[in-house]
């Protein structure tokens, strides 16, 4: 005889102004989140997607303060490092590659993210580094 599935009882939903637990691992959301902390202004680019042939993950297009950050979330820091080990840190591309970017590239890698700052500004450029790096720096 088979037993019918039944579904666990739900959950209830924490009381009125629980605070969420820290996530462990960056997400768009996340990073828009940390962003817009750091005073920046942060909006969704509205474009579907942003892929490179030298990453392993479809990427996620955000406006910062006027500037095009190009993110993109890994399972986790293994993979990521995976894929950013390879990446010439000046050129933000493969060693074998050139890219033609519409401006300077910044490699940002922290934890399990990779982003692609495209801006010709070294201190917006420096801001958004930190910011990103911060989270995930090893004590």
């Amino acid at each position: 005889m088979v037993t019918p599935y039944k579904p666990s009882p739900r959950t209830p939903p924490p009381f009125a102004g629980a605070a969420e637990p820290e996530p462990t691992q960056w997400t768009p959301r996340e990073v828009a989140k940390r962003l817009t902390e750091g005073g920046l202004v942060v909006t969704d680019s509205g474009r579907e997607g942003v892929r490179h042939s030298f990453l392993g993950v479809e990427g996620h297009q955000l406006k910062v303060s006027g500037s095009d950050l190009q993110v993109f979330i890994y399972a986790d820091p293994a993979a990521r490092k995976t894929d950013s080990d390879r990446i010439d840190t000046a050129r933000v591309a493969p060693h074998d590659m050139i890219i033609d970017w519409v401006a300077t590239p910044h490699l940002i890698a922290s934890g399990n993210l990779i982003a692609i700052h495209l801006t010709p500004n070294d201190r917006l450029a420096e801001r958004v580094r930190l910011i990103l790096e911060a989270w995930h720096a090893t004590p």
